[in-house]
């Protein structure tokens, strides 16, 4: 069993909520949403009061309840058949207690098939960060991450950086590198290195999987639409 924590900020009367079923349960149980809600800890957030995606997280981090393994995705995330298996596999076989398995996500486009199973030979790797800014100071900022074929094989690759959009570790990650809730107004430009040089500060190291088992879809190609609503 797999619980989930999601913080949801939506406009009431306007979105909907996103742990309700397209259908009543009590006409069709075997939707998703109805066979595991009891595993699904959803809090729900009016948009008007939130202050951003750090914020949210920081939420999200609180929902942790000492699970063995603990991940962290973006939300527009589709995951491939027996992920769970999967990951959990890749972070056992770097032997390490500190190891974070955790990347800029592939684009969905082209990444996975119709049962599920991913497409995808290449892996992206955190490498490609820089410095930008103006007038009021200059701060380092993940950039596009390069897509190659994994140059080690059987275990993750190590890299410097972490990234918020995907995180995959042993659950004590979260307690002992939560979000630092006083900085939400760092959306996207602070919020990873926070976390990146506080965990490696405390010991732990991260990882490029050397398999993606979920895809991001991105605001491209046929998704473009959907998602600049």
């Amino acid at each position: 069993e797999i619980p989930e924590g999601v913080v949801d900020q939506i406009v009431d009367g306007e979105d909907e909520v996103c742990n309700e079923p397209i259908e009543p349960c009590d006409q069709k149980p075997d939707q998703a949403l109805c066979k595991y809600q009891d595993q699904i800890d959803l809090y729900k957030m009016e948009a008007r009061l939130s202050i951003g995606p750090v914020f949210a997280r920081h939420l999200g981090h609180r929902q942790y309840r000492g699970e063995y393994y603990a991940t962290q995705s973006d939300a527009h995330v589709t995951y491939t058949q027996n992920w769970d298996a999967d990951i959990i596999e890749q972070l056992e076989s770097t032997h390490n207690e500190m190891a974070v398995l955790t990347t800029y996500l592939t684009d969905i486009q082209g990444s996975i098939d119709d049962n599920g199973r991913s497409l995808r030979s290449t892996r992206p790797i955190m490498c490609n960060t820089d410095y930008e800014g103006g007038s009021q100071g200059m701060h380092l900022r993940h950039l596009s991450q390069p897509e190659r074929y994994p140059s080690i094989h059987g275990v993750p690759q190590l890299e410097p950086w972490w990234a918020a959009g995907y995180s995959f570790s042993r659950g004590h990650f979260v307690v002992n590198t939560p979000y630092d809730s006083y900085a939400s107004a760092m959306i996207f430009q602070g919020e990873e290195m926070s976390i990146g040089i506080r965990g490696f500060t405390v010991g732990y190291d991260f990882y490029a999987p050397e398999r993606s088992v979920c895809f991001h879809h991105y605001a491209i190609g046929k998704n473009a639409n959907a998602r600049s609503k």
